[in-house]
């Protein structure tokens, strides 16, 4: 079962996927991150950037992560699709 967090970001148009990684912290502590894949440019001065995704992602995962379920992360990474 997908996280309700992930769910909700993934109806925003341009995003194309979500999913969580874990990082160590130290040998015994592990940190979430949310990654959320983009169809677009995340440079600020392409063309192809969509700023109001980039708002609505951190907007909809605040109240998400608020409001709707109890789960934690501890950052929110926005990355572009590989387009090879």
């Amino acid at each position: 079962m997908k996280a309700i967090v992930r769910k909700e970001i993934e109806k925003i148009e341009g995003v194309t996927r979500t999913w969580i990684e874990w990082t160590y912290v130290d040998a015994v502590t592990m940190a979430k991150t949310l990654v959320v894949e983009v169809d677009f440019d995340t440079d600020p001065n392409s063309e192809k950037h969509n700023q109001h995704a980039l708002e609505e992602v951190g907007r909809i995962a605040k109240d998400a992560l608020t409001n709707k379920t109890t789960m934690v992360i501890s950052s929110l990474r926005v990355v572009p699709k590989d387009r090879r």
